[in-house]
């Protein structure tokens, strides 16, 4: 049995970072996230840009909700997450 808190399975984390603003580092992250998605994976893209994040921009969603709402202990994790039409959720 698999004690509380523990994963049964490992989770591989991705970063995609960089020091300047308008690289692409969003298009790069969207077009990892809908190719693992496209496999079949699991996927769950995290833009950690707080003040200026876009990656729901880029996919023409809009949230409800933010993870300021989620962090304000407000909604759950599964509220301020979105499932996009390329498979996975941001």
């Amino acid at each position: 049995m698999t004690p509380p808190g523990i994963l049964r399975h490992p989770v591989r984390v991705i970063a995609v970072t960089g020091g300047k603003g308008g690289v692409g580092k969003s298009s790069v992250a969207v077009n990892l996230a809908t190719e693992f998605a496209a496999l079949d994976q699991r996927t769950l893209l995290f833009d950690g840009d707080l003040g200026l994040a876009n990656i729901d921009v880029l996919l023409g969603l809009t949230p409800r909700y933010s993870l300021a709402h989620f962090l304000a202990g407000e909604r759950t994790l599964s509220e301020v997450t979105i499932q996009t039409s390329q498979g996975f959720r941001i």
